[in-house]
């Protein structure tokens, strides 16, 4: 029996598209079990989460942790943090998150400032004490409006020795 090169195209595309079904099913159920076990988590609430990106590193005392998983606006427009850790730490419940940066212009990451209180958190809970990420530009502002007023000052302390 002689098949002809038209089925055999047939016969190769159908096992081409067959490989790459069961790859696909592969790849996204392996997703999906990475998705569904995300380990030790807790969350963080925020009033400005500028710069963080989901992916970031999370520290405790300079050493990486965890990561972001993901940001999500929470009441009151907080911004509700999501920190995955690649094993299950001990964090005590008075413990703070701040967001950090990398150098001068660097990334932003999450740095946990441990607590010294017995009482642990567990996967799930939120850590109540929050720093917001210090934002370059305004503190540029601040300093130029500090400035201004000491110059205003200055002035009109001459102003009253004439």
């Amino acid at each position: 029996m002689k098949i002809s090169s038209e089925n055999r195209s047939i016969i190769a595309g159908t096992l081409l598209v067959v490989v790459l079904v069961v790859l696909l099913g592969f790849v996204h159920s392996r997703a999906a079990m990475d998705k569904d076990k995300d380990g030790f988590v807790l969350y963080a609430p925020f009033t400005k989460a500028d710069g963080l990106m989901t992916g970031a590193d999370v520290r405790i005392a300079g050493i990486k942790v965890g990561r972001v998983l993901d940001q999500a606006l929470g009441e009151g427009y907080q911004v509700r943090v999501k920190i995955g850790f690649f094993e299950p730490i001990k964090i005590s419940d008075d413990s703070s998150a701040i967001i950090e940066t990398d150098g001068l212009l660097g990334a932003k990451y999450l740095e946990i400032i441990p607590g010294g209180t017995e009482d642990m958190l567990s996967s799930g809970d939120e850590i109540l004490y929050t720093q917001d990420a210090l934002i370059l530009s305004e503190l540029m502002d601040k300093v130029n409006a500090y400035m201004r007023e000491k110059k205003q000052i200055k002035t009109s302390d001459e102003g009253d020795l004439e």
